[in-house]
């Protein structure tokens, strides 16, 4: 999601983006930090970035929160923060999911002909409520428990799915709500069901798609969604092309609140 913002292809920012490997020369710069691998170097990320005018640093790749930005410090920096954990205080940062995958950027014209999908591993305790859930879901549905992470339907087949389905549970994941397949839903016009309150309702204070507490309750969020298709995929997808198009407002006020344009 973050390359398609780079390249004005998420919405169009009227800036010119290069991508370079560790730290360009110039006089300032956009600095992606993946965060889990990167927790214990904030003073050598601080020696590095000390020659910028500007920073405009983004923490990505960090579920488990390991990364606290407060361990960088430079005189003219701004932040944006990948799945944010609810509770912590990053001060002014712009808080982000993790997006969908780049075989969502272009989708096929398929009729919605499946009431649900979920195609997923089934390794934690709120995965095994959401499966069993969906054994007694009397809708047309394609479930399938796959053996790893990116190891179940082909990619294209998996896209197939997604935009043939009207609902699409979004189990959490074993450490944070946040999740791949909610996006992928998003993206393609499906209705997610998210899990983790806490967590989403902290990221999108406005979100429009149901959120799942009790998996013993999700018949009938599953029915109550369908009965409401297509006004209820119409109005998150606006909201959705709405979250999208912030992105790209945040980058060009940030760029330019640092001196940066």
């Amino acid at each position: 999601m973050l390359d398609l913002l780079f390249d004005n292809d998420l919405y169009y920012t009227g800036l010119t983006f290069k991508r370079v490997e560790g730290y360009p020369h110039t006089d300032g710069a956009i600095l992606i930090i993946p965060g889990r691998y990167w927790f214990d170097k904030g003073n050598q990320i601080s020696e590095a970035i000390a020659k910028y005018q500007w920073v405009l640093a983004m923490r990505v790749g960090d579920e488990e929160d390991l990364f606290d930005p407060e361990i960088v410090f430079h005189r003219n920096i701004k932040w944006w923060v990948q799945t944010p954990k609810p509770g912590s205080d990053y001060g002014d940062a712009r808080q982000f999911g993790i997006g969908f995958p780049p075989h969502f950027n272009e989708m096929p014209f398929t009729e919605r002909g499946t009431g649900v999908f979920l195609s997923a591993q089934n390794t934690h305790d709120r995965r095994h409520q959401c499966f069993a859930a969906l054994e007694s879901v009397d809708v047309p549905k394609v479930v399938a428990e796959t053996s790893g992470f990116t190891a179940g339907m082909e990619r294209k087949r998996y896209v197939q799915c997604m935009c043939a389905a009207k609902i699409a549970p979004a189990p959490a994941g074993p450490v944070t709500g946040d999740s791949f397949r909610l996006y992928e839903a998003l993206e393609a016009h499906t209705v997610p069901i998210a899990d983790d309150k806490k967590f989403w309702l902290n990221l999108f204070p406005d979100a429009p798609f149901p959120i799942v507490d009790n998996y013993e309750q999700l018949g009938g969020y599953i029915h109550d969604q369908l009965e409401q298709w297509p006004a209820n995929s119409n109005r998150i997808t606006a909201w959705w092309m709405h979250q999208k198009r912030q992105l790209s407002k945040w980058l060009i006020e940030d760029l330019d609140d640092l001196g940066a344009t």
